[in-house]
């Protein structure tokens, strides 16, 4: 008899493929669904700014702002008492050296300046008299001297003549002593008109320094105030623009009162406000640029305030190039320090909140994109827009950077 022999069907290659893929496809779920029972906030992925790791060339800056400022700035002040007659120019137009800025008047020095120019004309005259009168005085003795010389010139002869003849006894002796004294009178007479005209010329010259020393002290005195004077015209010192004139036509000034204020246009400077937090990074000769809004220009930072002001800290910074025509003092700008350039290095998008050189928490996004988990990272040097990644994350991962005040509380929350 046949016996009946039972087999086992073998199930077909395709169905356990299905099998696998619907197990995978259910452990897959299931751990969405734990991770989402973990999570204890979901978020929309469009309420967030993400971004991801890079590697590359970056460039370390930090940004200041601040405006434009002269470096060579003068005070024109008052050179005595006056009253403000006249404003020739106002505060930002330009002047060259020399210019009348402000006239100003006294009419008491003026009339003490035109005194003592009466004074000394009149010193002046009364010098030139004086030299006339001396110098006549002077050839009235030489005349004299001369006519002395003459005389002794004449007693000498006639007592040679009386010498010859008083031996052959043709002259008296009485004649002889005669000739004899007339002579020795001529001597002494001329000698005494030397010593006269010695006299009168250390006299004429002693005369002549007191009447010179008062003449320069008056002319001194004349061109002291006359100077006075011309300074009442208030005059650019430099080829500048004018920042201000703190006076007003018919104000009264004192010596020394500021009249205007002057600053060298082509010779500015930037003074950016840098962070208190950033400015270790910040040193002197570093490369600046300098955004006037409508042009760029390049400069190098030349000091560092050593005081902190409202939590910023003043940095100077000198042209390395022409300025453009907008740049003007007191102009807004905007300044970009570079600190270092990076290359082959991590960085990403500064996460909002986050300093640069330190340990921070960063929300990375896991490789599905549907969940944000709190991790620490290692940051480096770091710019405006862009920080260095020391360790804690790799290129490619993407992160959260926007504001983390909503899920700060969360070690980890959801995306949708």
């Amino acid at each position: 008899m046949d016996i009946a022999v039972k087999t086992k069907k073998s199930w077909p290659v395709r169905t356990l493929v299905i099998v696998f893929i619907a197990l995978v496809a259910l452990a897959l779920g299931a751990y969405q669904l734990w991770q989402y029972s973990r999570a204890e906030l979901t978020l929309k992925a469009n309420s967030l700014i993400i971004n991801q790791v890079k590697r590359g060339s970056f460039t370390v800056t930090v940004r200041g702002n601040g405006v434009l400022v002269p470096e060579n700035v003068q005070w024109l002040s008052a050179s005595g008492d006056a009253k403000v007659e006249a404003l020739l120019y106002k505060p930002g137009q330009e002047v060259s050296r020399g210019d009348e800025i402000v006239r100003l008047t006294n009419p008491r020095l003026e009339q003490q300046l035109a005194e003592t120019k009466w004074e000394l004309s009149a010193l002046e005259a009364e010098h030139q008299a004086s030299d006339l009168a001396e110098q006549a005085a002077i050839a009235q003795q030489r005349a004299d001297m001369l006519n002395a010389q003459m005389a002794l010139n004449g007693a000498e002869h006639e007592y040679l003549a009386h010498l010859e003849l008083i031996e052959t006894g043709a002259v008296s002796k009485l004649d002889f002593q005669r000739a004899k004294i007339a002579l020795e009178q001529a001597r002494q007479t001329l000698a005494s008109r030397k010593e006269q005209m010695a006299e009168s010329a250390k006299s004429l010259k002693a005369q002549q320094h007191a009447r010179f020393a008062r003449l320069n002290q008056l002319k001194n005195r004349v061109s002291r105030i006359q100077t006075q004077v011309d300074e009442l015209s208030v005059r650019a010192s430099i080829d500048s623009i004018i920042l201000a004139l703190p006076v007003e036509v018919g104000q009264h000034v004192s010596m020394g009162s500021n009249i205007a204020k002057l600053a060298d246009q082509g010779a500015l400077i930037a003074e950016l406000q840098v962070p208190e937090l950033q400015i270790q990074q910040i040193k002197v000769g570093q490369k600046v640029t300098i955004d006037t809004q409508n042009n760029q220009v390049l400069g190098h930072i030349t000091r560092i305030d050593p005081e902190v002001m409202q939590g910023n800290v003043q940095v100077d910074v000198a042209f390395s190039e022409p300025l453009p025509g907008d740049a003007r003092p007191a102009l807004s700008v905007d300044g970009e320090i570079t600190i270092a350039e990076l290359d082959n290095t991590l960085y990403v998008s500064r996460p909002l909140f986050t300093q640069s050189q330190s340990q921070s928490s960063i929300y990375k996004l896991s490789s599905d994109g549907l969940m944000a988990t709190r991790t620490a990272v290692q940051l480096g040097l770091g710019s405006v827009n862009y920080v260095q990644i020391i360790q804690g994350l790799e290129e490619g991962d993407q992160i959260i950077t926007s504001d983390p005040s909503r899920f700060e509380s969360f070690n980890q929350f959801r995306i949708n």
